[in-house]
């Protein structure tokens, strides 16, 4: 191999500077997913976008433009193989998967344990692809200045590799919300059947937990189960240093499924014999939803669940409205109090709430004739908030010291592997005797 550019690693007390080709910085891409695609490879989250950028900074600023895209179209390739490999192995270890008809459903650590790859690459694909747009970005600019055949080739191929980290972030995203939903769905319908006024002695309780490190054993054991997939899932994004943006969109999908199937089962509970649709319930309802929101609000996320949470909060308010107010109130007045609520949603409530044995509802609650009480009382599932990509600076500071010593470690180890692949390529006289 004929020895043609040079590649440098920035570090804390020096930068050092390997000797390449290109088919060596495909090797060394290669080497850096194989060694890298794990979270537990030991490097940091975000291990193998941190070096994987090193090596575009390097072949964008020494390289022959031609060589770029094509490095580009080939890590984003390797990404995407490994992250499909894993999402197959996911789905392989579901229950439905599986030959035994016996098996039970993951927990959510089991779960989550599961996910931990998917959203480890989801978070350095992000930072990839901020970083990669902005190569594309300046090939863009070099286009507008110069009508060339070869650099709208590039461009094209330019803009695959970044469709391709698109993929890799819309199914991991796509993968880690279906599954956490999955668990979601087994344990919301206790947060309208527990009641949260039935807790230990005092003697029993254990004593106040830190505020870093929330005991959900002192919660009901319906809001429990469903801040445990909460918290669990705050922990993995955290552990997999996922971008904000994402952080904020994985919740607002999980609550937005929250909200639409609480309140769907509320709908359909309402007429049923053991119905919700009593003030007595909807105060044990109201309070277990108020736990889950106060601890949302305390993680973090408070803005997000009061949008999400609310189609459903202003049901379980109504709900609550003393019976003496509410056999009072009229069809107008409802609706203008409660906007949110459809003419069918609200002819639902009304027509099947318990006033009590043999009483029936006041003439005050019938809709007017031209009411609209044939549309579904159900809220949709494919209402959901799009998947929205970060579209900003890359967070990796490829131009600061390496602080990790982790990541230190693993820059060393890429640099002996460079090193021993150029003196393999040399005559035999002319390699460096270590």
């Amino acid at each position: 191999h004929s020895v043609d550019f040079v590649c440098g690693f920035h570090s804390v007390d020096s930068v050092d500077f390997i000797l390449l080709n290109l088919s060596v910085d495909f090797v060394l891409c290669q080497e850096i997913v194989e060694k890298n695609g794990s979270p537990d490879s030991g490097a940091g989250a975000l291990a193998p976008a941190f070096l994987l950028s090193l090596c575009i900074d390097h072949a964008s600023k020494h390289l022959h433009p031609a060589h770029l895209p094509a490095l580009l179209l080939k890590t984003a390739n390797l990404v995407k193989g490994l992250v499909w490999d894993k999402i197959k192995e996911i789905g392989d270890k579901q229950p439905e998967n599986q030959e035994k008809s016996d098996v039970s459903a993951l927990s959510i650590e089991a779960l989550t344990s599961e996910l931990r790859p998917l959203m480890f690459w989801m978070s350095n694909a992000t930072e990839l692809l901020n970083y990669i747009q902005v190569k594309v970005e300046d090939m863009e600019r070099d286009l507008e200045f110069e009508s060339s055949s070869d650099l709208s080739a590039d461009l094209e191929t330019s803009s695959e590799a970044l469709a391709l980290l698109d993929d890799v972030i819309m199914y991991t995203f796509q993968q880690c919300v279906y599954y956490l939903t999955k668990t979601l769905y087994s344990a919301l319908p206790a947060l309208l059947d527990s009641n949260p006024f039935s807790l230990p002695p005092p003697s029993a309780l254990p004593p106040d937990p830190s505020p870093l490190t929330p005991d959900l054993s002192l919660m009901p054991g319906g809001v429990a189960r469903v801040l445990e997939v909460y918290l669990s899932t705050l922990e993995l994004t955290r552990t997999c240093q996922l971008h904000p943006d994402l952080v904020s969109q994985t919740f607002g999908y999980l609550l937005f499924f929250s909200n639409a199937s609480l309140f769907n089962t509320l709908m359909e509970r309402g007429s049923g014999s053991d119905s919700f649709f009593t003030w007595s319930r909807a105060v044990q309802i109201r309070t277990n939803l108020d736990l889950v929101l106060d601890w949302l609000q305390g993680a973090g996320l408070g803005d997000i669940a009061n949008e999400f949470f609310r189609k459903l909060s202003i049901t379980v308010n109504f709900l609550c409205i003393p019976k003496t107010r509410l056999i009072h109130s009229s069809w107008s007045s409802l609706q203008e109090e409660y906007p949110l609520l459809s003419p069918a949603q609200l002819n639902h409530l009304l027509r099947h709430y318990r006033l009590g044995a043999g009483r029936e509802p006041p003439t005050s609650w019938q809709p007017p004739e031209d009411s609209n009480l044939s549309s579904d009382i159900f809220e949709s599932f494919l209402d959901h908030p799009p998947l929205i990509l970060p579209n900003e600076v890359s967070r990796l500071g490829l131009g600061e010291p390496i602080t990790s010593q982790e990541l230190q470690q693993e820059v060393q180890r890429i640099r002996a592997f460079l090193l021993d692949l150029e003196q393999e390529a040399l005559p035999a006289n002319q390699r460096i005797q270590l």
